[in-house]
């Protein structure tokens, strides 16, 4: 089995979180199952800001959320089972559902669905305060609200490249975490979510893995599992997405059209971030 991951952030400029990630996925899962990660193309992002800076603008987010379609569509042509979009906000994941038959999984539905299973009600450590609206905006749409015991940001504040520092930097960051973590335990969460895929690697990598009593869901891991899941339950079951409403998919007539209209050609697999050639 073959699962395309795809990033929100541009792989080639995270050394570390890209070969955690790398790890990670042999680790979690069985031997005939590969991952093959991807980011954004490569500068995507500038130099002087890292990707939380970028997706607080919600026009700097829809571009790239272009990038995710195309990766959809280039995965399914390129034979992969599954579609696996490591990003907490679950950019276009509506759209690409719609787009292709190949499962296509997104990391903050999966990790609240999965962690419905495992705990009465789950919170969520986000690295910045800004990043709450959006996840209490999601789990609203996914329908899951009274499962939320909240969301609570690192304190002091952090970006994704601070996590890409040595051991020397880890220990007031892991302390920053469980205190989050401690915060959400009084609220009533019996799973804890490191919500944002940078943190989550983290977290894997100093093998945190229950704080407080409470379960600390491996997010990335999850979505793998996830999304092999999806997978079998396609060829095993027939199950595919519904194009009943929700995500209808467009005409190829129409779809092929609109796009020679917006002047896009299509995306191939080697234009995408981390894939080391």
């Amino acid at each position: 089995m073959r699962i395309w991951h795809q990033s929100f952030s541009d792989l080639d400029r995270v050394p570390l979180y890209r070969t955690t990630l790398q790890r990670h996925a042999a680790d979690v899962l069985p031997s005939d199952t590969t991952v093959t990660l991807h980011g954004l193309r490569p500068g995507t992002y500038g130099p002087d800001f890292a990707p939380i800076h970028a997706i607080r603008h919600r026009y700097l987010e829809f571009l790239n959320e272009a990038q995710i379609c195309e990766a959809a569509l280039a995965a399914e042509r390129a034979g992969y089972d599954a579609f696996a979009l490591g990003c907490f906000h679950d950019p276009a994941l509506r759209e690409v559902r719609s787009l292709v038959d190949i499962p296509c999984v997104g990391l903050s539905e999966t990790c609240m669905l999965v962690a419905c299973s495992v705990g009465r009600r789950f919170g969520m450590v986000t690295l910045e305060e800004n990043q709450r609206a959006r996840h209490e905006e999601l789990t609203h749409a996914y329908g899951l609200a009274a499962r939320l015991a909240g969301v609570v940001p690192m304190q002091p504040p952090i970006d994704e490249y601070m996590l890409e520092g040595d051991d020397a930097q880890a220990r007031p960051l892991l302390d920053a975490f469980t205190a989050a973590c401690y915060r959400l335990v009084a609220r009533g969460a019996e799973v804890l979510i490191p919500a944002d895929g940078f943190l989550n690697e983290f977290v894997w990598r100093h093998g945190v893995r229950q704080l407080h009593g409470a379960v600390v869901l491996d997010a990335l891991g999850t979505l793998f599992h996830y999304a092999s899941f999806m997978a079998g339950a396609r060829s095993a079951l027939g199950l595919g997405v519904s194009r009943a409403g929700h995500y209808a998919r467009p005409l190829p007539s129409m779809l092929s059209e609109a796009r020679h209209r917006a002047g896009l050609t299509g995306m191939v697999e080697k234009e995408f971030s981390g894939r080391g050639e």
